[in-house]
């Protein structure tokens, strides 16, 4: 009956799905206004009991000045606003929208009681995206036919055009009517929750997706609801256990499982975890959506200390989503512990030598030299992974990471090189603005306790102009400004 709001897992809006490693887009709104099925109750007939009866219709029609084609039976019946009713129909089917509303219209002035009529004019406003008007012919359809099951889609239309003007507490209480109405719609519960989720009641969100769950045990969107709200409560038990639910239903949801390992990830179990994103790369192994499940499990494999598995994962996942990996620097195949730092690095060496033009290959064997203090080796490996593919927005984060490596090495100057090679590349990226501005900053610091005043002013004049807010770079130029102008007096 209510138009199908949450899908699962291909009917199931990402709203309910995790934010940040999850597979979630953004955040959680109110669904658009759905095109329903206006209603369409069985064509009535209206007879005469005798000809005078048409004449007498007929005359009071000249009698208004109206014209009288003989097309439209509408026009020989003007009075009757079923038959306005019914033509509107015919044109809302038909697609014109204009004609429609006007024939709803006429059949509300004639009979302002039509519960019928100002629910299908409700309907063709909002097709015509007049949100106020449809909510208006909804809000009298309900009026008129207040705890009748059949307008319970009137209810759920109100529902999701309150939503869209932004007004949550009116939505839900169209939607509670829906749920009154049709104590077991599953999908209006599930809009409820949109609902409540948007105010942020998140106990009473819980709350209903519970009863949702006790009318409807056997309903997997239901605990999707539940585990996604939970994971917003910060209970991870109680979401893993929802999670669990979703899986008895439908053991082939690789979403599913997928988030259930990271939430096991977040418990510290780490062999549940891994055994849950193998589950989900099994059920979905060549989808570029799941590259996420890839990279987790290659983290938490590297976490156990299982290097090359976890190195195997990392490159399938590459392999779904290239541009992903630039972003991972620190993706845990290199981890603060002396022997898990070495197999990484051998690792890696032996990738190289299995193929010395893997750019990424030497990106991470940059990452895991940087972590266990090689900084001439992390400069060298990140120098070729750039030559290897120079001008890549893939391998961005291969120059953020030598920048913020030369300058540890005291090489400002090729930082700020590195830097502005970076902007090329990745102009949007805001670490790289800060970065430049940083990079210009302590080179104009260096710059003045060498006595090279005007080179320094120039840098910290860049600075500035990056950052007009840096604090420390104002005060350094107006320092070295003073100290220049004392010079040459």
């Amino acid at each position: 009956m209510v138009a199908l709001l949450l899908l699962l897992p291909q009917s199931l809006s990402p709203g309910l799905w995790r934010k940040s490693k999850r597979l979630l887009s953004s955040d959680i709104t109110l669904s658009p206004h759905p095109p329903r099925r206006q209603r369409a109750h069985p064509h009535r007939r209206c007879l005469f009991s005798s000809t005078v009866h048409v004449l007498v219709a007929f005359g009071a029609l000249v009698l208004s000045g109206l014209s009288c084609p003989s097309v439209h039976a509408t026009s020989f019946f003007p009075n009757l606003s079923h038959t306005h009713l019914e033509e509107g129909k015919a044109l809302l089917n038909r697609g014109d929208l204009a004609d429609a509303i006007a024939e709803f219209r006429t059949a509300i002035t004639l009979q302002p009681d039509n519960a019928e009529a100002h629910y299908n004019l409700g309907y063709t406003l909002g097709r015509q995206g007049d949100l106020d008007g449809a909510i208006a012919a909804y809000a009298e359809a309900v009026h008129l036919k207040p705890g009748d099951p059949a307008y319970a889609d009137a209810y759920a239309n109100l529902a999701h055009a309150l939503g869209q003007k932004g007004d949550i507490d009116g939505a839900i209480a169209a939607w509670k009517e829906v749920i009154r109405l049709h104590p077991n719609d599953t999908e209006a519960s599930a809009n409820l929750q949109l609902a409540l989720r948007k105010k942020g009641d998140l106990e009473r969100v819980v709350t209903a997706w519970r009863e949702a769950i006790r009318l409807q045990p056997n309903e997997a969107l239901a605990y999707v609801g539940l585990a996604a709200t939970l994971e917003q409560k910060g209970d991870l038990d109680g979401e893993i256990a929802a999670w669990r639910q979703v899986m008895r239903l439908n053991p082939d949801d690789a979403r599913a499982h997928l988030n259930l390992g990271i939430a096991l990830g977040e418990k510290k179990q780490l062999d549940p975890e891994i055994a849950a994103y193998r589950e989900a790369i099994r059920l979905n192994p060549d989808d570029p959506e799941f590259a996420d499940a890839h990279f987790t499990l290659a983290y938490s494999l590297a976490q156990k200390g299982d290097v090359e598995e976890a190195i195997d994962a990392w490159r399938k996942a590459i392999r779904l989503n290239p541009s992903a990996g630039s972003e991972r620097k620190r993706l845990g195949l290199a981890r603060t512990e002396l022997g898990t730092l070495e197999r990484a690095v051998t690792a890696w060496r032996n990738k190289i030598q299995e193929n010395p033009t893997d750019a990424f290959a030497y990106f991470e064997l940059g990452i895991a030299l940087g972590q266990k203090g090689d900084l001439g080796g992390e400069i060298a490996a990140y120098r070729e992974a750039i030559r290897l593919r120079p001008n890549d927005p893939n391998l961005a984060e291969a120059y953020h990471q030598l920048g913020q490596a030369l300058a540890q090495q005291g090489a400002w100057r090729e930082a700020i090189e590195v830097y502005h090679a970076l902007a090329r590349i990745r102009p949007d990226d805001p670490r790289v603005k800060r970065s430049l501005g940083d990079a210009h900053r302590v080179l104009g610091l260096t710059l003045i306790e060498n006595g090279e005043l005007s080179q320094a002013i120039e840098q910290l004049g860049i600075t500035l102009r990056l950052d007009p807010g840096d604090e420390e770079a104002k005060r350094a130029l107006a320092s070295a400004l003073l100290t220049e102008h004392t010079q040459r007096r």
